[in-house]
């Protein structure tokens, strides 16, 4: 006889497998669109059995299909054949871009002939995709060939390659990197890049971040209070202290409260934070709740109580989660209130926190008369606090066109009620 766990997998099983049946017959479409939405679909169903589908659709003409089709085989660690990825490395660079993430499961030697050529496209992008997997590939070859690109005409290119020689263990000439980071004429996302590098693979690199952290340019400045965060507090607590009382740019400020709030031994960041509850900035607010929240704070539940109580959307957004954790009377109130309304992202946060919460409330029932999504999610909170019976689970399972709308009534029978398992089976 069965068990109920083996009777419950093949149940699903079953299920996975009629979907990608249904999806597989749109791979023989005319149309190139079906095609590649089919693939991305069968992708996410991880299914397996489609590599020869897949491999053909290599040499469509149309680059979105084709990008789809590489992106099913890599998503299954499908190991292709030097011939089917060579032709790829003709074509467009996107293409050739996205056929980088096929190297790593060729056999060694193919994927890194292939590293060696991509690594010397005329494409910088091409280039960096390339450097992206050095240290996934460890292929001698192309880490000589990355090591000439620490000269590359291209800074980003350097950047990176600098990078994946420093994440493969190679040792890499600091200069390269300090050089672009120290130089005002390029782009901020240029040097913000650099300087990520630097803090994360260079030891010694403190120094500098906190000279940057004082620049005259807020968004280098906040990057490197941002970067800060990389080393031990006791090195950084009084620079960061020194941001936070100084009030002002409120990036800067931001950027040490994050950082500062995972030094929990420092008592007196809770008095120098808690006006900025009252700032403006909405991501300021969120930043200092989230660290008065790591500083076990009193003042937490009353902060999300009036947030919730007030019109501003996005700040609704961003405290929902903190009810799991300060789930007063008032705020759980406040997330039935906001299910009743017909906002779908702030219905659907709700319910996750109602779920865990495994509240029992009349208004959650009547979501599952709503949009797929909110179905699922209510779904999951009754089944979380064990409000809504068998016959009903089994009436949604068999009547949903849904398959993920199938699943969770299937997940709620095999948790609640195991014992009518084989009637679905």
């Amino acid at each position: 006889m069965k068990s109920t766990k083996q009777i419950f997998l093949n149940i699903k099983e079953r299920l996975i497998q009629e979907r990608i049946k249904r999806i597989s017959t749109d791979l023989n479409s005319t149309n190139a669109i079906t095609v590649a939405v089919a693939f991305n679909e069968l992708r996410r169903l991880r299914d397996r059995w489609h590599t020869q589908e897949a491999i053909k659709a290599l040499s469509h003409p149309e680059e979105f299909l084709v990008i789809s089709a590489i992106k099913y085989l890599a998503a299954i660690s499908y190991p292709l054949e030097s011939k089917d990825v060579e032709p790829l490395l003709k074509k467009g660079e996107r293409i050739k871009k996205e056929s980088v993430s096929l190297f790593p499961h060729m056999s060694m030697m193919d994927g890194c002939r292939m590293l060696s050529l991509t690594l010397e496209d005329s494409s910088p992008a091409v280039r960096i995709k390339s450097l992206k997997i050095l240290d996934k590939m460890g292929c001698e070859e192309a880490i000589k060939k990355a090591k000439k690109l620490t000269e590359d005409p291209d800074v980003q290119v350097r950047i990176e390659a600098v990078r994946s020689l420093a994440a493969a263990g190679e040792e890499v000439d600091p200069k390269i990197i300090i050089d672009v980071i120290e130089d005002p004429k390029l782009p901020f996302n240029v040097r913000s890049s650099a300087m990520k590098v630097f803090a994360g693979y260079f030891s010694g690199s403190l120094p500098l971040i906190k000279k940057l952290s004082k620049s005259t340019y807020s968004k280098i400045s906040s990057t490197a209070i941002t970067l800060m965060g990389k080393f031990p507090c006791n090195e950084i607590w009084e620079s960061l202290k020194e941001i936070i009382n100084d009030s002002a740019p409120v990036e800067n400020v931001e950027a040490a409260i994050k950082n500062a709030s995972t030094c929990k031994d420092k008592k007196e960041l809770e008095g120098m934070i808690l006006k900025y509850v009252n700032y403006p900035s909405k991501s300021l607010k969120i930043t200092t709740l989230k660290a008065l929240i790591s500083l076990e704070s009193q003042h937490v539940e009353g902060i999300i109580e009036e947030i919730l109580d007030g019109n501003d959307r996005n700040l609704k957004i961003s405290v929902i989660p903190f009810v799991e954790r300060f789930p007063s009377k008032a705020n759980v109130e406040s997330l039935l209130k906001i299910i009743e309304g017909e906002d779908e992202e702030l219905t659907e946060k709700s319910l996750r926190v109602l779920s865990k919460l495994k509240i029992k409330d009349e208004r959650i029932k009547q979501l599952l008369d709503g949009s797929k999504r909110i179905k699922i999610q209510a779904l999951k909170s009754l089944i979380a606090s064990k409000d809504i019976d068998s016959d009903e689970l089994i009436d949604i399972f068999r009547n949903s066109d849904s398959i993920e709308v199938k699943m969770e009534a299937l997940n709620g029978i095999a948790k609640l009620f195991p014992q009518r398992l084989e009637e679905l089976s």
